[in-house]
């Protein structure tokens, strides 16, 4: 709830928002990392009773989940007048959540 909260804006569902796939920006990106490392720490967390020898293929399951979920916020923030939808939101997104994953993989015990 707190990653949906955090991209939420203005709506208007008359006036399309802003697409800029390419759009890069340095704090941008390091926000959506940082805001995506807890959904990849947490994902790993919660699901890996199931999977205690394929650690790897939870987190690319987690990232997997993740990508989806950035990619709904991104077009949810297309019917917002005060919020720019990208391409790059998502890939930073994934890139957060591997690395969460990532690290929570390695600090646990096998």
């Amino acid at each position: 709830m707190f990653i949906v909260y955090g991209s939420m804006g203005t709506w208007a569902f008359y006036q399309p928002g802003i697409w800029a796939p390419t759009m890069v920006s340095a704090r941008d990106v390091a926000l959506n990392v940082l805001l995506y490392v807890p959904f990849g720490t947490l994902g790993v967390i919660s699901l890996r009773d199931g999977y205690p020898r394929y650690w790897l293929r939870l987190v690319l399951r987690v990232v997997l989940l993740a990508l989806i979920f950035s990619a709904a916020n991104e077009a949810l923030q297309l019917y917002t007048i005060d919020r720019v939808a990208s391409l790059t939101d998502i890939l930073s997104a994934g890139a957060g959540s591997l690395a969460g994953g990532v690290a929570i993989g390695f600090l646990e015990p096998r």
